[in-house]
């Protein structure tokens, strides 16, 4: 029995170290496991709020004025409230695992306060830092509540006046206030009667007229009357104030536009020249007038008008040509065409083997003789004279006759040949017409020489 019980333990005993040490470890780690379960890790949530200072609700229960750090919340879900004074409040969950640390941040929105502005008489513009928000009864909802707003309330005719304002949440405050007479009268009169009379800009009425709520210190008053020049005057006025304004109107000339078709017409006034169309006659006197315009070419126009005080008319004239027109043709086509030493054109072909040119016209041709000079080069000159009728169309023909000179030479071995140049073919042949009408072709292997002659 004593040497069965040594033996397990030189079993044991003779194990390597790292062996023992391994199992050592696996009996430990459940009891230091054991002893970690049994006690929660510490959890730690931060939360910062914009603007600072506001209250921090976690569960319902107040935690505090942001920023704040927690350390005491357990693990799990919870509801964070955030809220300040005159701005919305905010809500979020947020999740915290055992040993976690989470951070919030919020930014809350400014709550828009509620204000309503009346004022006596109603009609005032509200102006928030110089810019209009509209008339009175006005409910401004656009504003930041918790803070100090001012207005400026202006209605002409009365004193402005600046308000200050502190909406608190979204109770309604209101806002009523009677406006100060700021103002005086102008009894307005114009000769002529009617005129329409404008006060700073605004139209108030027509002559004669009692402007009254004129805004004190400088107005301008300004009338207008078609047909008389417009007036202004400025008037400085004390609250309570009547004063008299009685304006002379100045007429205004009357405007007088011409135009015609063509134009460049020269245009006469009670037969004093003004100039070619289109042109705009000013100052022109209201009444009758005899108007007339007159065109190379046209027949002179002439018409009565009658134009009112500071009116604008325009006159239209279609003005009838009484020209002729001239119409050339010339055989061969080409021919350039000389009328009285300036050149006009030059016909052209029709096409195919036709030997007559196309019709040249020559329009607004002034009626009576003209000279016509037709000119192709290799072909003699022909002048005629031509009479032209007002409104009538002169036709003529003109018929060439061929000048025929030599321009080129050829030598070959079979001697040398001259002759008005025709063409060059692909292989190089060159064709000569030796004689009016007569053709000769020179092949190119048989040239020995080709040379341009001088005119």
């Amino acid at each position: 029995m004593k040497a069965m019980s040594k033996q397990p333990l030189h079993r044991v005993s003779r194990l390597p170290l790292r062996v023992m040490r391994c199992v050592t470890l696996a009996l430990l780690l459940p009891l230091v496991q054991s002893a970690w379960g049994d006690k929660e890790q510490p959890t730690r949530l931060d939360v910062t709020v914009h603007p600072e200072g506001a209250q921090v609700f976690v569960d319902g229960k107040l935690r505090g004025a942001a920023p704040c750090q927690l350390f005491d919340l357990a693990p799990g879900e919870h509801l964070l409230h955030v809220t300040a004074a005159s701005c919305k409040p905010a809500d979020e969950f947020v999740r915290l695992d055992p040993g976690g640390y989470v951070q919030k941040t919020f930014s809350l929105a400014p709550e828009k306060g509620l204000i309503l502005i009346k004022t006596t008489p109603s009609g005032a513009d509200v102006k928030y830092n110089g810019v209009s928000l509209g008339a009175t009864p006005l409910l401004v909802t656009t504003l930041p509540s918790g803070q100090t707003h001012v207005f400026d309330l202006a209605l002409n005719g009365y004193q402005t006046r600046r308000i200050d304002v502190m909406p608190e949440g979204r109770t309604p405050v209101v806002r009523e206030e009677d406006l100060a007479l700021d103002s005086g009268t102008v009894d307005c009169k114009t000769d002529p009667p009617g005129a329409t009379v404008l006060v700073n800009g605004i139209e108030r009425g027509t002559t004669p007229v009692v402007l009254s709520h004129i805004p004190k210190g400088v107005a301008a008053i300004t009338v207008k009357l078609a047909g008389y020049r417009e007036e202004t005057r400025e008037l400085r006025l004390t609250p309570g104030e009547r004063q008299t304004l009685a304006l002379a109107l100045k007429a205004l000339p009357a405007r007088l536009n011409v135009v015609s078709s063509p134009e460049q017409a020269r245009v006469f006034l009670d037969d004093d020249y003004q100039g070619k169309t289109p042109v705009t006659l000013t100052s022109v006197v209201p009444g009758t007038h005899k108007l007339r315009v007159e065109l190379p070419g046209h027949a002179p126009v002439t018409r009565t008008v009658t134009i009112a005080n500071g009116a604008e008319e325009t006159e239209e004239f279609k003005m009838a040509s009484v020209l002729g027109r001239l119409e050339i043709s010339t055989k061969p086509a080409g021919a350039k065409i000389v009328l009285d030493g300036k050149a006009v054109g030059s016909t052209k072909p029709q096409g195919g083997d036709a030997p007559r040119s196309q019709i040249l016209t020559i329009e607004n041709v002034p009626a009576g003789e003209h000279a016509v000079l037709v000119h192709l080069n290799g072909y003699q000159d022909v002048s005629r004279k031509i009479t032209v009728k007002a409104n009538g169309t002169e036709q003529a023909f003109f018929t060439l006759a061929r000048i025929f000179t030599p321009d080129t030479e050829i030598e070959t071995i079979r001697g040398v040949y001259r002759g008005v140049f025709v063409k060059k073919d692909f292989f190089g042949a060159i064709t000569l017409e030796m004689s009016p009408g007569v053709e000769q072709t020179f092949k190119a292997e048989d040239i020995r020489k080709m040379k341009t002659l001088e005119k």
